[in-house]
């Protein structure tokens, strides 16, 4: 188990050709690369009142065949502005990195193709107000997710796909902004 922590830490590091050694199995790889555009749903009003917002990321993800996981890496952004009463023109916006563990699950003669998803992540968030608050700046922290996803095939090497993504931030969190939440996304990719 520390082993695979260690490596989980160590592959952003890695070019994606020195991946494969460390991908469990034996069988073919599977590689996909994919951008989501999606919704992220804050489960608090922290953002106060611009507790949806558009998400747009990118997303690798590296599994064998017979493989028990893999592993996925992405970058996401979100972003929202509004006018809001007493603080007026306001944005929230965030960025993240994450990297996890992701089990694919096919389904023999159905082209849909289930998997799940456990990761970490570290975020960087902002809100800017025309009139300043106490909510009002910049932090960053870090993040564990769960996901569950699938995807179906619409050409030998593309995909589209449906993502639910389930943001934990709170247990680390020292800021004011509570970025807890989920993030439903469409996916466009390509596999190789």
């Amino acid at each position: 188990m520390k082993l695979h922590l260690a490596l989980l830490a160590a592959l952003p590091l890695t070019s994606c050709t020195m991946l494969e050694a460390y991908v469990p199995g034996g069988g073919d790889l599977d590689q996909t690369a994919a951008v989501t555009f999606g919704q992220r749903v804050f489960d608090h009003s922290s953002a106060a009142c611009l507790d949806e917002q558009p998400n747009v990321g990118l997303e690798y993800a590296i599994w064998r065949e017979d493989g028990l996981f893999g592993y996925e890496f992405g970058v996401n952004h979100h972003t929202e502005r509004g006018t809001l009463p007493t603080v007026g023109n306001t944005r929230v916006q965030g960025w993240e990195a994450t990297a996890g563990l992701r089990s694919v699950f096919p389904i023999e003669g159905s082209p849909i193709t289930p998997y799940v998803g456990l990761g970490i992540g570290g975020y960087w968030a902002d809100r800017d107000e025309e009139v300043a608050s106490f909510r009002d700046g910049s932090e960053t922290g870090f993040e564990a997710y769960g996901r569950i996803g699938a995807t179906m095939p619409v050409s030998e090497n593309s995909f589209i796909g449906i993502d639910v993504r389930f943001i934990q931030e709170d247990f680390a969190q020292a800021g004011d902004l509570d970025l807890d939440g989920d993030v439903v996304s469409l996916i466009f990719g390509l596999s190789f």
